[in-house]
């Protein structure tokens, strides 16, 4: 009976085996029902890395978020480069990089319908804008506005021309040393001098059927600018503008109280909380009444790259930029960080002085237009501040007309 039993035994064991073992392949190859969700990784910058892993901290549809911090500048220059299992879903980008990361198949366009479109003013929302599709959700906006020193000018200009007569009236009696201080410096500043640019009717691109840029379509030296030129020679000639006044030197004459107006950004907030005189922040107003005053908007939001679909959370890594990054109480406690505007419009301000100031800059940008977020913006910088340097030079200036001419042929040659 022994040996008997014992051969039973090694039948079963022999029946059991190939079980098991087919149990354990099986085992390797399926998913485990268990298996925890892919986390969704999100690349931010440090300053606002805390606020966004506040929001997340019990993840997103029942998937963990990684916050990782990145200089803004990595951000874009580490995407390309970063092993899959490394990269992000999501990153803080700014609008800027749109075009780039669109055609290099880095970021995926977002769905965005009737209503969550609503909730950005257009011209906002069309930073992240390439072809028919948008990439990004915008968070928040910087752009130039007009400070008034208002011991030296009481009230702020309603009309360029007006704010024109009284800088070079104090000037001339002695209570001004720069009668407009805007920051160029010899090789010029086409960043603070744009609200000036767009108010002569200059602009960079203009935009396609479907509201992109159009590349083929450079406004440098337009039939409206070209119209407005003179205007610069006057500016030139009288000493209102004077390419020698440097950023460090425009914001030094305005703190000295010997600058009735200055041309800045949300960026000078701490100097101007350490004034001791009355200013006002305000649109810079119009050249001519027909040409709104354009300065650039600097707009920063969220966008899903295609790694996102690599890692199997495509959709869910979507709907967080869509439905929840787009929230405007979120949104509210970003643009605070940074005393910028809430891109939201739903989103408010803090009433202390910080959201005073940041709400009067966004108000200004009401007008504004987004930084080219196209490739070929890169070749319009050099070309535009060196126009604007050599037409505002004092006695031995280039006239304008012909400065701006030399700036669209030389972008136009770059941009082959």
């Amino acid at each position: 009976m022994g040996p008997r039993r014992t051969g039973v035994r090694s039948a079963l064991a022999l029946v059991i085996a190939p079980v098991l073992a087919l149990t354990a392949v099986l085992a390797a190859v399926a998913p485990s029902a268990t298996a925890a969700p892919q986390p969704i990784t999100i690349w931010i910058d440090a300053a606002r890395a805390a606020t966004v892993s506040e929001l997340l901290k019990d993840g997103y549809k029942g998937h963990p978020v990684n916050v990782v911090t990145k200089e803004l500048a990595a951000i874009k220059t580490e995407l390309a480069t970063v092993p899959v299992e490394q990269a992000p879903d999501v990153i803080w980008a700014d609008n800027a990089w749109t075009g780039e990361l669109a055609t290099t198949a880095l970021v995926v366009p977002l769905t965005l319908n009737t209503a969550k479109r609503a909730l950005f003013a257009p011209n906002v929302l069309s930073g992240f804008q390439f072809g028919s599709s948008y990439y990004g959700i915008p968070v928040q906006y910087e752009t130039w506005a007009l400070v008034t020193n208002a011991a030296l000018a009481p009230k702020p200009a309603r009309t360029f021309a007006k704010l024109s007569a009284k800088a070079l009236a104090l000037k001339a009696n002695g209570r001004a040393d720069v009668a407009l201080a805007v920051g160029q410096g010899v090789k010029g500043n086409a960043y603070f001098t744009y609200p000036l640019f767009s108010g002569l009717g200059g602009y960079s691109f203009g935009k396609d059927a479907e509201g992109s840029l159009n590349p083929l379509d450079l406004g440098v030296n337009n039939s409206v600018f070209r119209k407005n030129a003179k205007i610069i020679d006057d500016w030139n000639s009288s000493g209102l503008i004077n390419s020698s006044i440097d950023v460090v030197a425009a914001e030094a004459a305005f703190k000295a109280g010997r600058a009735p107006y200055w041309i800045t950004g949300p960026w000078s907030a701490s100097t101007l909380q350490a004034l001791t005189f009355k200013y006002f922040i305000s649109p810079v107003p119009r050249v001519d009444a027909a040409v709104s005053m354009a300065p650039l908007l600097g707009i920063k939001g969220f966008m899903t790259t295609s790694y996102a679909q690599t890692h199997g959370v495509g959709t869910v890594a979507s709907a967080l930029v869509i439905k929840k990054l787009s929230d405007a109480g979120f949104q509210t406690k970003m643009a605070a960080i940074s005393l910028r505007a809430p891109a939201n419009k739903k989103s408010t301000y803090s009433t202390t002085i910080r959201g005073r100031l940041a709400q009067a800059f966004g108000t200004a940008g009401v007008d504004g237009v987004p930084m080219p977020n196209i490739s070929q913006a890169a070749s319009v910088w050099g070309p535009l501040s060196t126009a604007w340097a050599t037409s505002t030079s004092g006695p031995d200036a280039t006239p304008a007309k012909k400065a701006f001419a030399a700036a669209q042929n030389a972008i136009k040659k770059a941009i082959g």
